[in-house]
């Protein structure tokens, strides 16, 4: 259990933000600071771990009741805005329905691999960011809502009726890094095809066209799992970061199930890399 002290001054890891620029969001002395992921990163991190906080409208929030040994407590995960745009509940954001009502949802597939096809909701003007920071490989906008209402109901009715994925997990999209391109499409295109010939999704039809992004991550062989960063920043494929050791080693972390623990100080790293031990 970190001490007072401890969880006051070392780096809280709050999120884990992937992307174009991947970087980590993390709180020191009440203060969130976002660092970012590039070139020569070298730090680990602590075996404990203490609740985030909640997200709010208005920014990031410690947690009231200082929990240990939880990524987010009941308490905070109910406070956390997240609430709203996972799955439409205004419940305490009362005044961001207003506010995202004008906006437009869009479903969407994203396909994983050869064999792993999601069916996802989120706002349009996020689209082409949501997909990149889940790590699709291959992706295509589907139905269009006019606010988040109906929107909600119609993801879980049409992940039922076809059979879609909800949520991939990390493991799943690591183990999918290297695909038959022409089975992922032909897969895609697949589920594409049938929801186009269902008559009831005629007036929402977004019309898009699959999107491929595999050329926005990084190319990697053979990376081997470890839960520390100790080289050159590759770049990022979902909640996986990639970099490179010095003997030219590939490796990957899931960043994700860091959150909640502490940076370690760089020198603690360095130590465990070139006695090739895993943090």
């Amino acid at each position: 259990m970190p001490s007072a002290h401890l969880a006051d001054s070392m780096k809280h890891l709050l999120q884990f933000v992937p992307g174009e620029h991947c970087s980590l969001l993390t709180r020191s002395h009440g203060e969130t600071e976002s660092i970012k992921l590039e070139g020569e990163q070298r730090f680990g991190f602590s075996a404990t771990r203490a609740c985030v906080g909640y997200k709010s409208d208005k920014g990031w929030h410690a947690c009231s009741n200082r929990a240990v040994n939880v990524r987010q407590c009941p308490t905070c995960q109910y406070r956390d805005v997240a609430r709203v745009y996972t799955v439409g509940d205004f419940t305490l954001y009362p005044q961001l329905h207003e506010e995202l009502s004008s906006e437009k949802y869009v479903l969407y597939l994203a396909q994983f691999g050869a064999d792993l096809t999601k069916l996802g909701l989120t706002r349009l003007s996020r689209l082409n960011e949501r997909w990149r920071e889940q790590g699709a490989d291959l992706a295509v906008a589907l139905l269009e809502f006019d606010g988040p209402d109906e929107a909600y109901g119609a993801e879980t009715v049409l992940q039922e009726r076809y059979d879609l994925a909800n949520a991939v997990r990390a493991n799943q999209k690591l183990s999918r890094l290297h695909y038959d391109k022409t089975k992922a499409r032909a897969r895609l295109e697949s589920v594409l095809a049938r929801m186009r010939d269902d008559p009831a999704l005629a007036s929402y039809w977004a019309g898009g066209q699959i999107t491929d992004l595999s050329s926005l991550y990084p190319a990697v062989q053979n990376p081997e799992q470890v839960e520390f960063v100790g080289g050159s920043v590759l770049g990022s494929k979902g909640a996986w970061l990639f970099y490179e050791g010095p003997s030219g080693q590939h490796y990957t972390i899931n960043l994700n199930a860091q959150t909640g623990r502490f940076l370690h100080a760089p020198q603690d790293t360095e130590k465990n890399e070139s006695s090739g031990q895993k943090n």
